[in-house]
């Protein structure tokens, strides 16, 4: 009935599995957890290998590092289920009925279900810029997310028919940090009907400040890419949309010599203590700007 998919790459996930497991015994039903890991060091290849111990339960390991689009298309294919759960290694569920809720949806006239993203208080200062953007841009409700459905898309804890998310990845051509906002627009040009519910994990793996930041920017270059190659046609990206609009009125040209004149000010400010996540749109804005400017 359901094939539950787990990429990870130097993360112990043993607990996650666990978790999951126990969840799926409960329910009395055909599951299978498989794990794929990306080629990761030693000592968590050998931490994870008892995950072969729990029934239905199977940890493979890529031979070389192949990337996370790559490897989440290889677990699709490993499936033997109609039926896929992506969940992202650094996370857990945040209820007791985290399975029985998306069961519920099996025999619904949807092709793919978001669950979404909850983040606990946070009190890490090299991990305060992640968990701002977390609380702010990430942690929404399904009922805010049904208003725009194809804005805000994590497929870090995704429900979906295997043949539909085989057929969208094999057209999200990169191995970046970013290729969520590739699967939001491929889900919304294909006219894909998705739910959102209120099924959240909790996101644990946050990244520093630094990597944060520059994933960020990467994100940013790799939707400029993505647009001039016309991978990216119809969204609804924030980002994007907003840049239209400055666009319009030429005030991109202005925002583009505000990113060359002050995007170090501004990264030293995000990396501060008191981040203002109004401050990282800014840089993503002008950033964009100053790509479409420089070429």
């Amino acid at each position: 009935m359901l094939s539950i998919l787990i990429p990870t790459y130097n993360y112990y996930i043993y607990d996650l599995v666990l978790n999951i497991h126990e969840k799926c015994l409960k329910e009395n039903f055909d599951f299978e957890i498989i794990c794929l890991d990306d080629n990761s060091d030693a000592n968590y290849t050998k931490a994870n290998k008892k995950i072969e111990e729990l029934s239905s339960c199977y940890y493979k390991i890529n031979s070389k590092n192949k990337g996370r689009v790559a490897t989440r298309e290889h677990l699709a294919k490993l499936a033997k289920n109609k039926w896929l759960l992506f969940l992202d290694a650094d996370v857990i569920p945040k209820n007791d009925n985290f399975i029985t809720k998306y069961l519920n949806y099996i025999d619904k006239d949807y092709k793919a279900v978001f669950g979404g993203f909850y983040y606990d208080e946070n009190s890490n200062k090299k991990h305060l810029l992640r968990w701002k953007y977390g609380k702010q841009k990430e942690e929404v409700t399904a009922q805010k997310r049904n208003l725009n459905p194809y804005k805000v898309i994590i497929s870090a804890n995704l429900l979906i028919k295997k043949d539909t998310y085989l057929s969208l990845s094999k057209q999200v051509k990169t191995n970046t940090y970013g290729g969520d906002l590739i699967f939001a627009a491929l889900l919304k040009e294909q006219n894909i009907n998705i739910l959102h519910i209120d099924n959240e994990v909790i996101h644990l793996g946050l990244e520093d400040n630094k990597v944060f930041l520059k994933k960020q920017k990467e994100a940013v270059k790799l939707l400029y890419d993505s647009v001039e190659k016309r991978e990216i046609i119809n969204h609804d990206n924030s980002l994007l949309k907003t840049y239209s609009k400055i666009k319009k009125y030429n005030l991109d040209i202005f925002f583009s010599w505000f990113y060359k004149s002050f995007n170090k000010r501004i990264e030293r400010h995000l990396l501060g203590q008191k981040p203002k996540i109004l401050f990282l749109q800014l840089l993503k804005l002008s950033y964009l700007s100053y790509l479409y400017q420089k070429n």
